[in-house]
C-alpha cells in the first residue's frame, strides 16, 4: 500500500527549489501562456515570480507555504483577510515582477485587477497556486497537499476559494468538494479562469 506523501512547510531555505517546481509544474499553464508567450521562456520567467510570491509570504510570522516532505509538489495559501498584496509588498516585488512579465505586464495586471474584482469577501481561505513538477505527476502528490489544507479547513470551520487556470483540473478540484462559481471575466482571447468555492464540511 503506498504511503501518503507527508505535508511540510516550506523553510526559507527550500524556497528557491519552491518556486522552481511551481514554475515547471505553470510552464504549460493556459493562462501563463497567455501572459507571457512562449512556453520556451515561461519556466525561467515564471520562477522570477514565483521566488517573490513564496519570499513575500516567508516574511510573515505565520504562513503557509507548503510541499510534500520530497519536495516535488508546492502549495501557495493565503489565510483568512491575507490575499491581497501590502502595498510594501508590491514595491519590494517590482523588479522581480519586472523582470517576470516584461512587456505583458499589463496583460498580467489586467488578469489579476478582475479577478482581484469577483474575489468573494466572505472569510476563506485563498489557493494562489499549487503544482507538481513534471517528472514527479500522477504520485498523488497534489492531492495530498490539497487533501490536507481542506482538512484542516473543515477542522477550523473554514471556508476556501481558489481560481483555476487551467479548465482540466477543474474536476479534480470538485473532488475536494470546490464548486464552480463561473468564469472570472476575463478580457476577450483570454482562456478561462474559474472561480471555485468550497464550504467547510
Amino acid at each position: 500500500m503506498n504511503q501518503v506523501p507527508k505535508v511540510v512547510a516550506v523553510r526559507s531555505f527550500e524556497a528557491d527549489a519552491a518556486a522552481a517546481v511551481l514554475a515547471n509544474a505553470f510552464a504549460d499553464d493556459p493562462i501563463f501562456r497567455y501572459i507571457l508567450g512562449d512556453r520556451n521562456d515561461i519556466e525561467r520567467r515564471a520562477k522570477h515570480l514565483f521566488v517573490e510570491n513564496i519570499a513575500a509570504e516567508l516574511r510573515k510570522s505565520a504562513h503557509l507555504v507548503e510541499m510534500t516532505e520530497d519536495g516535488n509538489a508546492v502549495a501557495l495559501w493565503h489565510d483568512v483577510d491575507d490575499w491581497r498584496t501590502p502595498p510594501v509588498e508590491l514595491v519590494r516585488s517590482l523588479p522581480s515582477t519586472v523582470r517576470a512579465f516584461g512587456m505583458s505586464l499589463p496583460r498580467a495586471l489586467r488578469v489579476l485587477l478582475t479577478a482581484e474584482k469577483v474575489h468573494p469577501p466572505e472569510p476563506h481561505r485563498h489557493l494562489a497556486y499549487i503544482g507538481t513538477h513534471d517528472d514527479h505527476k500522477g504520485k498523488g502528490l497534489g492531492t495530498a497537499l490539497l487533501a490536507d489544507m481542506t482538512e484542516r479547513c473543515d477542522q477550523n470551520g473554514l471556508a476556501a476559494y481558489l481560481e483555476s487556470t487551467n479548465p482540466v483540473n477543474d474536476a479534480w478540484y470538485a473532488r475536494f468538494g470546490f464548486e464552480s462559481r463561473g468564469p472570472v471575466p476575463l478580457p476577450s482571447g483570454a482562456p478561462v479562469l474559474t472561480a471555485m468555492w468550497r464550504d467547510p464540511r
